[in-house]
């Protein structure tokens, strides 16, 4: 019996399970390639998002600074309309204000102020807030009532709609001096005449103080004092003189929440309103973004109700009863800086180009860094607003 001899058979190298050097080489520099690749489109996709992201948010800003802006314009001048003492400038008191509390300013529907050598323009709106009457009333106080002031009160050819609680403008006979006056009472027993003391009142609601109704639920209160400019129980806006008002003229109810509200361009980027009668600790911020404002009046100076192109201008009309729109232009930018000059001539709107400056507010150098306005992307809003108040002839 013979046993075969028994040998171990040597390993074949083809099949090894291991790789070579080469093989993880061209493994990883696949691998490289494709990750360069996948961040470049994902670096591509990033940047795209972030400037449509931008876009689409000063887009909606400058949508939402226009609509507010508009609604606004579209109001100016009810109350008092193409009055015959418009422009005329209005002597007032608040007792809020720093003494002696006396501020003026022009009875009229807009007012423009032109920003120097391309600035962002300021606009100012005047209206009223009345709900019962919209046309001007004639007063004439050459017989007084009894127990009242000469200089406290306003006896009017009739008082319907004229409330404790609201403010009104009276003009003299001449229409050139104006006076602000909150009237206080109304209930003269000559049915006519209406007071603008001094002192504590019951407003129109018989509340001398509508903050201090704490019966009412949180929201019937806050709807109850946004009727009121003057919330405190006693006359803020009268000062128990006569403003310079003579005994006869005529008088335009504000109601009892006129707004005086001035628009512009706070801190470069910023579009702000202020109602200055309610003299507010701060304005209020409308929309981010908006880093220009510019506006021109539309007077129909021939009277044949068209507003031609040499009828729009920046300077104030020589006849205010003439006026009849407003034409307003916003520039929004984008937040997102792009590498490349995108935006290469200055935006333009109706009214010429803009004024173009650095990011900073500096005169425009081109520095090509971050603070170059031209590596930024913008949109202009621009509208022609009819002043329907003075079309219709709402005085």
């Amino acid at each position: 019996m013979s046993y075969g001899t028994m040998c171990a058979t040597p390993l074949n190298p083809r099949r090894s399970l291991g790789f070579t050097l080469v093989e993880v080489l061209v493994g990883m520099a696949i691998a490289l390639i494709g990750m360069v690749m996948m961040f470049q489109a994902m670096q591509t996709w990033e940047s795209r998002k972030r400037t449509t992201a931008a876009g689409s948010d000063a887009q909606v800003a400058g949508s939402v600074a226009m609509f507010s802006l508009e609604r606004d314009l579209k109001m100016a001048g009810y109350g008092f309309g193409n009055a015959m003492a418009m422009n005329c400038t209005v002597s007032a008191y608040d007792s809020t204000r720093p003494a002696p509390g006396t501020f003026t300013f022009p009875m009229v529907p807009v007012l423009i102020t032109d920003g120097a050598a391309g600035a962002p323009d300021t606009i100012t709106v005047l209206y009223g807030s009345g709900t019962t009457m919209s046309s001007s009333q004639s007063f004439d106080n050459l017989t007084p009532p009894p127990a009242v002031a000469n200089d406290g009160f306003k006896r009017t050819n009739t008082r319907t709609g004229l409330r404790p609680g609201d403010l009104m403008i009276a003009t003299d006979s001449g229409n050139a001096v104006c006076g602000l006056f909150e009237i206080t009472g109304n209930a003269n027993a000559d049915g006519l005449t209406v007071d603008h003391g001094t002192g504590a009142y019951l407003n129109f609601a018989n509340n001398q103080n509508v903050t201090a109704q704490t019966l009412l639920a949180a929201d019937a209160l806050a709807r109850l004092q946004a009727q009121f400019l003057n919330n405190t129980g006693s006359a803020r806006y009268n000062d128990g003189t006569a403003k310079g008002v003579g005994s006869t003229g005529a008088i335009f109810n504000l109601g009892s929440f006129p707004q005086l509200n001035v628009w512009q361009i706070s801190n470069r980027r910023y579009l702000t309103v202020d109602n200055t009668l309610a003299n507010q600790a701060a304005a209020t911020e409308v929309a981010e973004g908006i880093v220009n404002l510019q506006a021109e009046y539309g007077v129909d100076t021939d009277g044949n109700g068209v507003i031609a192109a040499g009828e729009w201008g920046v300077a104030a009309p020589g006849n205010w009863r003439q006026l009849r729109a407003i034409r307003v232009a916003l520039l929004a930018r984008s937040q997102q800086y792009e590498k490349t000059a995108v935006t290469t001539v200055a935006p333009a709107w109706a009214g010429g180009s803009f004024t173009m400056t650095n990011v900073d507010g500096t005169a425009d150098t081109t520095p090509g860094n971050a603070n170059d306005w031209r590596h930024y992307r913008y949109r202009v809003y621009e509208t022609v607003i009819p002043l329907r108040n003075l079309i219709w002839g709402m005085s």
